[in-house]
């Protein structure tokens, strides 16, 4: 009944119904995709957190929502793995270390073709939060998930229409076979 009440305005269903299509998105990205001005975006996430429709979780210095139907599925353990595939970059290496058990970091860099030292800060990111490990050999250093590459992958197959990435569909028609 709540749920109805607090969704009868138009404006708030459709913010509410984004959150659900994009879980883990920032402010911005709503922003973005709702075309509804930042103050009213704002005042209306705000409103569907404090009626418990959607939740904030801090990430650094974004804010990223989630509605409540997550909080009650399986997926609701990959929140913060959720929040790192929402990010193109890190998407593109956790991409790149599924499809490819061991990685040099060249390797890396190579695919992702970004500077070697924004992938550097992506990798140590990723290492802190545990989602890969890096593994010296010799003078090599040999990066790998540390993670099931099921859980990546089930959360971009619930997802792949919100990522609106050709290398995701690429990945899981490949995944898929």
């Amino acid at each position: 009944f709540l749920k109805n009440k607090v969704l009868e305005l138009e404006t708030r269903k459709k913010i509410y119904e984004l959150v659900k299509k994009h879980e883990g998105s920032h402010f911005r990205e709503l922003e973005r995709k709702s075309n509804i001005p930042a103050s009213s975006l704002k005042y209306h996430l705000n409103y569907l957190a404090r009626h418990g429709l959607i939740s904030e979780e801090k990430n650094g210095n974004t804010i990223c929502y989630f509605s409540h139907e997550l909080q009650s599925n399986e997926i609701s353990g990959n929140r913060e793995l959720l929040i790192l595939l929402r990010q193109k970059n890190i998407r593109t290496i956790l991409l790149f270390l599924v499809m490819n058990d061991q990685c040099l970091f060249e390797e890396i860099v190579r695919f992702v073709n970004l500077s070697p030292s924004t992938i550097s800060w992506h990798l140590k990111k990723l290492k802190m939060k545990k989602i890969i490990t890096a593994e010296k050999m010799e003078r090599q250093v040999y990066y790998t998930l540390a993670i099931d590459k099921q859980q990546i992958m089930n959360l971009l197959i619930t997802y792949q229409k919100s990522f609106l990435d050709s290398l995701v569909d690429k990945t899981i028609e490949m995944w898929d076979v």
